[in-house]
């Protein structure tokens, strides 16, 4: 008899009362082994930072292992390839297969192309105004003296900032931690097209069969080269106020809207694209001007924008 019931209570289900005691046990242990192992589950999670440390201190000496097997390309092929993979990522994230469950996917082609903006503008930067002053170490007084006006630093800027490729440089970089746009990619999809078509109709072979079944229609689009271009400032105007209509809205942006602002004032001051950008507001200024007959009191905030938008000299 005590045999069968000692097997009927190894058979029956713990109670909550015990399932509890067993709980508070588990919990006691695994706070008193907590302070002891807390540091090795630090150091287990920082692993991954260690790959990232040895390309940065030997970064001189990797270089010099792997350039002789490297292919050597130059600057415009580097560009070529660059605005190639911006493009494709592009088309592939504008096709609509989140109705199939591949919005993942999706972001991560967003994601692709915008990376592949930025790292195309750093290598044509770094080609045509060199490497920027770089502090010898890790510190902030090597910071502090890297910014002295006698460093060069801001003598690169002075060079490096009004280039287009700085621009959409800083573009790509507002829009990457940001919710993704359509409006952006068709931007810099429109770039990278440009540039894509132009080294092709250059260069012999270059594109291959896709750039001459693509070439007729490349061929219109650059005749009309002025409306395009005046279209896409416009869609760059509109972004902004676009971004600015968010924000009474759930999905605001407050940094990317401040930071698309000062983008887009870069824009209007930047040589080669203020004339461009001066046509598209004048533009809109000559569509919203019956607005301002109606409510007079808005050109008050209009003169400050304008103020706001051309360039400060010291």
């Amino acid at each position: 008899k005590q045999r069968l019931e000692r097997a009927l209570e190894c058979e029956r289900p713990p109670s909550l009362r015990e399932r509890g005691r067993r709980a508070e046990g588990r919990e006691g242990a695994h706070a008193s082994a907590s302070p002891r192992s807390r540091p090795l589950l630090l150091c287990a999670k920082m692993y991954y930072l260690i790959p990232f440390a040895v390309l940065y201190f030997f970064r001189g000496r990797i270089a010099t292992k792997v350039a002789p097997f490297l292919p050597t390309f130059t600057p415009q092929q580097v560009s070529f390839y660059g605005h190639s993979v911006t493009l494709f990522a592009g088309v592939l994230y504008c096709l609509p297969i989140e109705f199939l469950g591949l919005g993942g996917v999706k972001r991560v082609f967003y994601l692709i192309c915008l990376w592949s903006v930025v790292l195309t503008s750093l290598m044509t930067i770094k080609a045509n105004y060199g490497m920027p002053p770089m502090p010898e170490k890790l510190s902030f007084g090597a910071f502090k003296q890297l910014m002295a006006p006698e460093s060069g630093l801001q003598g690169w800027l002075m060079k490096a900032m009004p280039s287009v490729d700085f621009n959409f440089l800083f573009l790509a970089l507002i829009f990457v931690t940001a919710y993704p746009s359509m409006f952006v990619v068709g931007i810099l999809g429109r770039r990278s097209l440009w540039s894509v078509c132009m080294h092709c109709a250059k260069t012999e072979g270059a594109g291959g069969k896709m750039f001459a079944v693509f070439k007729p229609r490349w061929e219109k689009l650059k005749a009309q080269e002025p409306q395009v271009l005046h279209v896409s400032a416009l869609a760059e105007i509109f972004l902004a106020f676009w971004l600015t209509g968010n924000l009474i809205l759930p999905t605001r942006q407050i940094l990317t809207c401040f930071l698309y602002w000062n983008y887009l004032k870069t824009r209007y001051q930047s040589p080669r694209s203020s004339q461009l950008h001066e046509k598209a507001w004048m533009q809109l200024g000559s569509t919203v001007a019956p607005v301002l007959k109606v409510a007079p009191f808005l050109q008050k905030p209009i003169d400050l924008a304008k103020g706001w938008f051309k360039p400060q000299h010291a």
